[in-house]
């Protein structure tokens, strides 16, 4: 039996694939045992060591100092150097004791042992030797965004309205003295080709010094770098300008031959959504009308997203009163509305003299009776003791409906609860 494997294990050294992988076995521990056991030095280099810098003081910090790398020397066992790897190694600072305010300083690098592998020696210098870096304070800060949305031209008819940006401002942070030096941040972008309608585009955030010089670093990051800009196109159209009039007797008809306004029209851009044919005016307030003063000056009010071309804000109303009159009349009985359920009033001012206006025909017959005065006490329903001056509000019969009283009038209005009888001296008629 053991003459059989012996002749066996003898036959293996005549297969060429087993010579070849004895060959290798026997050469590898020749070079593990001779390794192992020579005392001459390998050097190997150790790269892409990251370099790890000491935290600062305050509240300083650097800005310049991430992914650098180094690389190191070292010799030794031939088997420990070539098991050494840039986690066993680490890369910082000789000395940060002069870095005490913003600013660029040079650093020297030195190499430090980090690891359990400690049976090698350093044979030079970290390359590079130091490193440059920046330090300063980091601050966040808010900036506005204007915009610089340039339009060349637009067709015919239609007006390109005022921008309006996605975002009205950018957060920019990073270093102090960078982010303090940041005077505007502009949204920019200009228009080649004609527009014709409402149009958006990705407009770039560009910041900018005190100077106009553009601010580029790469110690400073924005949140973002682009916002949404939309320009409105507007169609143009002219409108007719309308007076809005408040408290004109219900009797009163005044058409557009009574009533001038100038201008008349005006030039508006309306988006492509609105229907609207004319503008109104502020209110005017018809009680405010008489013969000595016809003529109103009335902002023209321009609905949102609507924009004024011509740039006229006010028109000119002017009253024909041509066939008007006025007469006085003193009117003594005045009634009193809306009371308190735990209140007594009554009006104490014994009479008023009333400017009636309306066409010269009524006014010829108009007399007192054909008037009430009427004070609304709603807001003051709890009030329960006191002498107050209250608005008097005048109503016509129907065949003076077309007349109205020049002005606003007052009277004043005695106060007391139901158990407190008011003085009969001062009571109303």
């Amino acid at each position: 039996m053991r003459k059989l494997k012996n002749k066996l294990g003898f036959k293996l050294f005549y297969n060429d694939k087993f010579v070849m992988v004895f060959s290798i076995f026997v050469a590898f521990i020749s070079w593990l045992y001779v390794s192992s056991t020579t005392q001459e030095s390998s050097v190997f280099t150790v790269t892409n060591i990251p370099v790890t810098l000491p935290e600062l003081t305050g509240d300083l910090r650097y800005f310049n100092a991430d992914g650098l790398t180094a690389e190191v020397k070292i010799s030794g066992n031939a088997l420990v150097v070539a098991s050494v790897t840039s986690e066993d190694i680490l890369i910082t600072a000789a000395d940060i004791s002069k870095i005490t305010a913003p600013g660029t300083y040079d650093i020297e690098l030195v190499p430090k042992k980090s690891s359990i592998k400690t049976d090698y020696s350093f044979t030079s210098t970290v390359t590079p030797s130091s490193v440059e870096v920046f330090v300063d304070q980091y601050i966040e800060r808010e900036i506005p965004i204007t915009d610089k949305i340039v339009v060349k031209s637009v067709d015919e008819g239609c007006y390109a309205s005022q921008t309006v940006l996605s975002q009205q401002t950018v957060k920019v942070t990073g270093a102090k003295s960078v982010v303090d030096s940041i005077e505007q941040a502009v949204a920019e972008y200009t228009f080649q080709s004609t527009l014709s309608d409402t149009t958006v585009v990705k407009a770039p955030i560009v910041l900018y010094d005190s100077l106009d010089k553009e601010v580029k670093s790469s110690y400073i990051k924005m949140d973002i770098s682009e916002v949404d800009a939309t320009v409105p196109i507007l169609g143009v159209h002219n409108l007719r300008i309308e007076p809005r009039i408040v408290n004109m007797p219900e009797g009163l008809k005044f058409d557009s031959s009574r009533i001038k306004v100038e201008p008349a029209a005006i030039s508006v851009a309306l988006p492509s959504s609105a229907s609207l044919t004319s503008l109104f005016t502020e209110s005017i307030d018809f009680s405010q009308v008489s013969l000595e003063r016809t003529s109103f000056t009335v902002k023209i009010e321009t609905p949102v997203g609507c924009k004024n071309i011509d740039g006229t804000e006010t028109a000119e109303v002017t009253f024909d009163l041509s066939d008007m009159t006025t007469k006085t009349l003193a009117v003594t009985k005045f009634g009193v509305i809306n009371m308190g359920s735990e209140q007594k009033a009554a009006v104490s001012t014994k009479s008023v003299n009333l400017t009636i206006v309306g066409p010269k025909s009524k006014l010829a017959t108009i007399t007192a009776n054909d008037i009430t005065a009427v004070v609304d006490l709603s807001e003051k329903s709890s009030l329960q003791k006191g002498i107050v001056e209250m608005p008097l509000s005048i109503a016509f019969s129907d065949k003076y409906s077309d007349c109205w009283v020049q002005g606003d009038y007052t009277v004043n209005v005695s106060f007391s609860s139901k158990t407190t009888l008011i003085d009969p001296l001062i009571s109303s008629p």
